[in-house]
Formats: C-alpha cells, sequence, structure tokens
C-alpha cells in the first residue's frame, strides 16, 4: 500500500513539473510553447531567488517600492500616487502574486513578444540561463558590479527537431521614459529596479534572444524601459550606494 501510494504521489509530482504555465501567465500560447532552462549554478538558487522576488514584488504592487515602509524610500515614497496611470510589465504578465517566478516571468515576456512579432507561428522556443547577475540584488549569488544574463536561445520545430541554437549575451542597456503614465510599448519597471530586480534584465535578455531568431521583426520585439520618478538632481539612497 505504502509503494502504491509513494508511486501515486512521484506521478502527480512529475504531471506538475511538465504541466503547461500558460495558467499562470496572461500571454496566451496558442499553438507553441515556451521553455525555460537554467544551468546548475543557477537553478540550484532559484528557490532562494523567488521567494525574495516574491516579497519584493508584493511591496511593489502595495507601494510601488521595495522598502517596507514607503516615507523610507526618499524620492520614491509619493511613486503609487505619480505612476498611477503606468502599465507596469509584472502585473500585467502576471497577475496572480503567487504564480511569480523567475521562470514564469521569462515565459510571459517570451510569449507576449511572440504573439505580437510572429503570431501564427508552430514550435517551440527554449530558453536558457546559464549566468545572472543584477548589480544590487538582494540574493548574494546574484549581486555583482553590473546587471546582465548570458544563455541560449533555440528554435525547435514542432516535430522536436532543433533547427538553431543562438548564444545570447545580454549587458542591459537602460532606457528611461519620465512618462508617469507609460502604458507601452515596452515592458515598465520602476526607477532602481534596473538594479535591484531580475525583471528588467530578464526582460532585455529575452529581448536579444527573440531578435536572434527573428532579425526581421525586430520593430515588433520589445525590451525594457525604466520609469523615472526622481529629478534631474536627486539621489536616491539604494543600499550603500547613492543612484543620481
Amino acid at each position: 500500500m505504502n509503494r502504491l501510494f509513494s508511486l501515486a504521489v512521484g506521478v502527480a509530482a512529475a504531471v506538475a513539473l511538465v504541466s503547461p504555465a500558460s495558467a499562470a501567465i496572461a500571454p496566451k500560447m496558442e499553438g507553441y510553447r515556451v521553455e525555460v532552462e537554467f544551468s546548475p549554478a543557477v537553478a540550484r538558487k532559484l528557490d532562494q531567488i523567488n521567494r525574495v522576488e516574491r516579497t519584493l514584488e508584493e511591496r511593489f504592487r502595495k507601494n510601488r517600492t521595495d522598502r517596507v515602509v514607503p516615507r523610507s524610500a526618499g524620492v520614491l515614497r509619493f511613486a503609487r500616487g505619480q505612476t498611477e496611470g503606468t502599465v507596469w510589465a509584472t502585473e500585467r504578465l502576471i497577475p496572480d502574486l503567487e504564480d511569480f517566478t523567475v521562470s514564469n516571468l521569462v515565459k510571459a515576456l517570451a510569449a507576449d513578444n511572440i504573439n505580437r512579432a510572429n503570431p501564427g507561428f508552430q514550435g517551440t522556443v527554449r530558453l536558457r540561463i546559464d549566468h545572472m547577475k543584477i548589480a544590487n540584488h538582494n540574493v548574494a549569488f546574484l549581486s555583482g558590479p553590473s546587471s546582465y544574463v548570458i544563455g541560449t536561445v533555440s528554435l525547435v520545430a514542432p516535430d522536436g527537431k532543433v533547427l538553431r541554437t543562438e548564444k545570447v549575451s545580454a549587458n542591459l542597456v537602460v532606457d528611461h521614459t519620465v512618462d508617469t503614465s507609460y502604458k507601452g510599448p515596452k515592458y515598465a519597471f520602476m526607477e532602481t529596479q534596473d538594479t535591484n530586480r531580475v525583471g528588467p534584465a530578464l526582460a532585455y535578455f529575452v529581448e536579444k534572444a527573440l531578435e536572434r531568431l527573428w532579425p526581421d521583426r525586430k520593430d515588433r520585439i520589445h525590451g525594457p524601459v525604466i520609469v523615472r520618478v526622481s529629478g534631474p538632481n536627486e539621489q536616491i539612497i539604494q543600499g550603500n550606494r547613492i543612484r543620481q
């Protein structure tokens, strides 16, 4: 009896692992798949990264800052009111906070771009993340001198044949906007998130990866934009660093 129960649990777990994540993300994947893989080093830290990112995302959705107490966020303490009209990437792509993971964010960014840039696509886009650094992230494993993601992207035919695999090295290039009611077409992230959250770097990686697959559709493939609410002479204290 115990052996049968163990087998049943094992089968259920396997199904959960391979079931599509389309229900967890807003963009629909019709006729294609997006797969996300990680190097062993990144995979070992994913649970920790997801926990931290989900906590920061919960604070952001509530106060538009990752600080526990909004009034300690300096010039960002009024960000909720200042950016009321902005459509934020993470909220639009993953409505339910419980579904917020690195893997789901990558899938959502890829699916949203594919639906716009290559409607009717059949097959699989496989994204692999080998190295990832975020300049001022709370997870020590991620923290580094700059924000970047290195990996590969593969185009897989419906029959499973790998048609192409391209290396992708995406050192985040920040595109700012002072439009505090930003609604697109790029993926909006709050000021400072380019250095303390995974979202902007992942969005830039997905943008560059899909451009490698479909260079003739670059104008319909979008990456991140940082919404700036601080003035040109204002400083933001972030950890031990001062941003201006």
